[in-house]
């Protein structure tokens, strides 16, 4: 059972969402971009915090959250107002913590993956729905990290 994640990993919840999205989606490294958050500046990507696109030409669009169930729900709402195109596929990314068995000290954090559905698996048009992947994503510490060109 996961527990709640501190606000202050927003910042390794999006590096891990870069990650997520260059190793489980197949983004090409340099598409993948991360939205702005400063003191000064705030710059949105379509309701995302990290975007990326894949040599198919499909585009990824992963909003990351460290929060619980009202924080998925609240991204969910933002994210269902926003008209998709049929080659773009939406995430919600949710960051939960757990005890590490081996080690108690060191916490193992995985990700509850939210997929946006805007179509059949035939490319038509349905009511949106979501779904929730059966397996959580592991969050390796290494994912954490910057994501660069030429290794992780």
């Amino acid at each position: 059972m996961g527990s709640k994640v501190a606000k202050s990993n927003r910042q390794n919840a999006e590096k891990a969402a870069e990650h997520f999205l260059h190793e489980k989606c197949y983004c090409e490294i340099h598409t993948i971009r991360r939205a702005v958050r400063t003191k000064w500046q705030s710059v949105d990507l379509w309701g995302s915090d990290v975007i990326g696109k894949d040599k198919r030409g499909y585009s990824y669009f992963a909003q990351v959250t460290a929060g619980q169930t009202e924080a998925v729900r609240t991204r969910r709402r933002k994210l269902e107002k926003i008209p998709w195109n049929v080659l773009e596929r939406v995430f919600v990314l949710q960051l939960v913590e757990t005890i590490n068995p081996a080690n108690a000290r060191r916490k193992l954090f995985y990700f509850r993956v939210h997929r946006f559905n805007t179509v059949n698996q035939y490319g038509e048009n349905i009511h949106p729905t979501w779904s929730v992947d059966d397996e959580a994503c592991p969050v390796p510490r290494a994912w954490f990290k910057k994501l660069r060109e030429g290794g992780t």
